[in-house]
């Protein structure tokens, strides 16, 4: 059984609703009850019931040779669920400009990556359905190029290792092709993006149908095109990275049918915090500020501690006979392991590279836990990136 796409709606909703209607009023401070949150069966608090690790790898190896490689997890919504009045585009402007501040090398965003696809394509009768609902469909490039995805893969390689300083419109529409066949959609997109409006033609390869995928994802409202490809033009990046997993849901195709019930019953219980909580989201809206303000209040420990506990947290604690709500805590797991390590990978021939992560909010705590196991990654503070550059706080 599948729950893949009532998980992802799930999600959606538990961090969309940041952004619910309200008046503009901008709210900075989180509720001052989250900062006393009552222990609950799925806080995220742990105790040593067996052997601890024989060393402790948290943190960076103190003696490193060079500069650590310095890890920005940004907790985002899924901007493309909420509805169009709930925000417009310009309303980023500010995260944007304090994230080219920070001036990452490498943009991590959350999309299946060209290999993993084709993993999930050719064991389709494995991962039923997956593929189609995760990944974009090489073929339209692959029948124009005339090879394979792996070949296209090796062609894009080439083709960086030998790209101009001033690239022409043909070799950045020819790019794009390759990148779309390697299965990497939204670094075809970023190239697509460079080019002017009256060079997005179908030429060099790219034909209308390929032309028009590319168009409309540049007018996606989801967050890798709204906040990844903008920030990668400003900061002239070729490619993002792409860094989710869905193999993982091959414990999703394993569990019993119980899993969606269960898993239900644990998302509607109520928390303690569920008015706080909402009262709060009602501010970030509005504005600039205000989305920033959201952004850095998606990313702080009350709220990530809020998610947990009424979702994964709370799962792990639910007692059932099959234990299904803990397959679906593995499933969880499993899935952000691989992607953290999609990210070391990303980050693994430039050592010392400054690497900004996009990705759903209910990730990120998770992603530091993971990603503070490496021996040279530094994880870097949302809050300090996202604060005022001169005062240290959010500008009014």
């Amino acid at each position: 059984m599948r729950l893949t796409v009532t998980l992802l709606a799930a999600t959606a909703l538990t961090v969309g609703a940041l952004y619910a209607y309200s008046n503009g009023t901008r709210q900075v401070d989180l509720p001052a009850s989250a900062e006393t949150t009552p222990s609950l069966a799925g806080s995220p608090v742990f105790a040593r019931t067996g052997a601890a690790p024989l060393i402790d790898f948290s943190g960076v190896q103190a003696r490193l040779g060079g500069e650590p490689t310095r890890v920005l997890v940004l907790g985002t919504p899924h901007l493309d669920a909420l509805p169009e009045a709930a925000f417009t585009p310009d309303h980023l402007d500010l995260l944007v400009r304090r994230l080219g501040d920070w001036s990452p090398d490498i943009i991590a965003i959350e999309a299946v990556g060209g290999r993993t696809c084709d993993t999930l394509r050719r064991y389709g009768n494995l991962y039923p359905g997956v593929a189609d609902g995760y990944c974009h469909d090489p073929a339209p490039a692959l029948d124009s190029l005339q090879m394979g995805q792996p070949d296209a893969a090796l062609a894009v390689l080439t083709t960086l290792s030998e790209w101009p300083d001033q690239p022409t419109a043909g070799d950045r529409r020819q790019l794009a092709l390759r990148f779309f066949g390697a299965g990497e959609p939204w670094s075809a997109a970023l190239q697509w993006s460079r080019l002017d409006p009256d060079e997005r033609i179908a030429a060099d390869g790219v034909t209308d149908a390929l032309r028009e995928r590319l168009d409309s994802m540049l007018t996606s409202r989801n967050e890798n095109n709204l906040i990844a490809l903008r920030l990668a033009r400003v900061l002239d990046l070729e490619q993002l990275a792409a860094m989710d997993d869905h193999s993982a849901d091959f414990i999703q195709v394993l569990a019993p049918p119980e899993l969606g019930p269960v898993i239900q019953s644990v998302w509607q219980a109520d928390h303690p915090l569920d008015a706080d909580m909402a009262a709060a989201r009602e501010t970030y809206i509005g504005s600039a500020g205000a989305v920033l303000d959201g952004y850095r209040f998606l990313n702080s420990e009350p709220y990530q501690r809020y998610v947990i506990e009424g979702d994964f947290g709370r799962a792990a604690a639910t007692p059932d006979e099959q234990a299904v709500a803990r397959q679906y805590v593995a499933w969880w797991q499993v899935r952000g392991l691989r992607m953290a390590a999609n990210v070391v990978e990303a980050a693994g021939n430039q050592p010392g590279a400054r690497v900004l992560v996009i990705v759903g909010a209910s990730h990120k705590a998770y992603f530091d836990a993971y990603l503070d196991q490496m021996h040279d990654i530094e994880l870097v503070s949302v809050e300090a990136v996202l604060a005022d550059p001169e005062t240290g706080e959010d500008a009014p």
